[in-house]
């Protein structure tokens, strides 16, 4: 997570680190769990899903650390904040290389106070992390249109009514606009922090774009945009690079295996070469 990057200086100060945030496809759902069950050997459960997803690929290729703070189910807002905390933390660091996986716009977060609710169910014994991000005593509940994360988690009415509520004031190409919005505000603060970076769309958003197309506010914000550095857009994200190589390659829950997250870090390998040398 976003606190242990410290130890990286400590250890390996000139290797690059890599930090990595996106939801599922990112902290990777089903991968662990290919190898051996959570609840029998946790660790080894961890350690498979974090060499075995893109962003433990993509540091080898790199030689470098990597720090995986993506979350499953988790929406752009987390996301962005995390990154936000992460990048403000690092005043001086050897190398640092951001890849951001951004997921469906139609996911959103929204802060509370954390209640003894949002812990009950061991998430990470189950292999995934739940819709409860906690940051000391603020839980960021992730929420999306068709319904919090699975009917086994205890949600509070509250947050219920707070997912219905939202959707039925917020269109999904409302959702779009905030999504490019942040996109340009992320690309604005890599860029004045000399920040290497690559981002690119794990899933939906080219759906979206499609449905979107017409509507006059996203032409001022992609105007913004750097292109070059948003790996695909509009057209392509990790589900389609993912069929192009293996149609075949997927887990039993739907997420994309092993094979796709190879070939998705050989992509973005190459991408920062070209980008960065």
């Amino acid at each position: 997570m976003v606190n242990d990057y410290r130890k990286f200086w400590h250890d390996k100060p000139k290797a690059p680190i890599l930090y990595a945030n996106g939801d599922s496809f990112t902290w990777g759902t089903g991968i662990g769990n290919i190898t051996v069950s959570p609840q029998l050997h946790y660790n080894k459960f961890e350690k498979a899903r974090l060499e075995n997803t893109w962003p433990g690929k993509l540091a080898n290729l790199l030689q470098g650390q990597f720090i995986n703070d993506g979350w499953a189910g988790g929406s752009n807002a987390r996301m962005v904040r995390r990154t936000k905390q992460f990048v403000n933390d690092i005043e001086e660091c050897a190398d640092v290389i951001v890849v951001l996986a951004w997921s469906t716009a139609v996911r959103v977060e929204y802060a509370r106070p954390t209640v003894p609710v949002d812990t009950v169910v061991p998430y990470k014994m189950q292999g995934r992390t739940g819709p409860y991000d906690i940051d000391n005593d603020t839980t960021y509940v992730q929420i999306q249109e068709t319904g919090l994360n699975s009917p086994r988690d205890p949600f509070h009415t509250a947050d219920r009514e707070y997912q219905k509520q939202f959707y039925l004031k917020h269109s999904d190409s409302d959702l779009f606009v905030l999504f490019l919005q942040q996109v340009i505000d992320m690309q604005k603060i890599l860029h004045d922090k000399k920040i290497k970076y690559v981002m690119f769309n794990a899933f939906g958003n080219k759906e979206l774009y499609k449905e979107n197309f017409n509507d006059r506010r996203i032409y001022p914000i992609l105007d913004k945009m750097d292109f070059d550095k948003f790996m695909g857009w509009p057209e392509e994200d990790f589900t389609v690079w993912s069929y192009m190589q293996d149609p075949n390659d997927k887990l039993p829950d739907g997420h994309l295996g092993v094979a796709s997250h190879t070939h998705l870090s050989v992509l973005l390998y190459n991408k920062i070469k070209e980008l960065y040398g």
